[in-house]
């Protein structure tokens, strides 16, 4: 006996790559458009910030599957709250964080 599955199933994985390409695609072109404007240090800081970003994303679309999956087996409530904020939290940490360090580029 098999179960229908439906074509849900294959969107998780849909949106994680699609998160990918775009986060690939504004690199790609913010690098294209500011490569005489803008100092390779500050191109590579750029480059870094948005794959910090990217990857708190990840851990945020983890949690969320590994979530899924485990109130589908009765074993958890769901998303923990304080988790699921904190790696907000971290993301938004990471801006200013980002402007400090373009600061201090500026600088030298």
């Amino acid at each position: 006996m098999s179960a229908e599955k439906s074509p849900f199933f294959f969107s998780y994985a849909f949106f994680q790559t699609l998160l990918v390409i775009i986060f690939l695609v504004i690199i790609h072109l913010k690098h294209r458009r500011e490569k005489d404007r803008v100092p390779s240090s500050v191109h590579d800081l750029q480059k870094e910030f948005i794959l910090l970003v990217l990857i708190f994303f990840q851990l945020i679309f983890i949690h969320i599957q590994r979530s899924l999956v485990l109130m589908a087996h009765r074993v958890e409530q769901g998303i923990r709250p304080f988790y699921f904020y904190s790696v907000f939290g971290i993301i938004l940490i990471l801006i200013p964080y980002y402007r400090m360090r373009l600061k201090a580029l500026g600088k030298r």
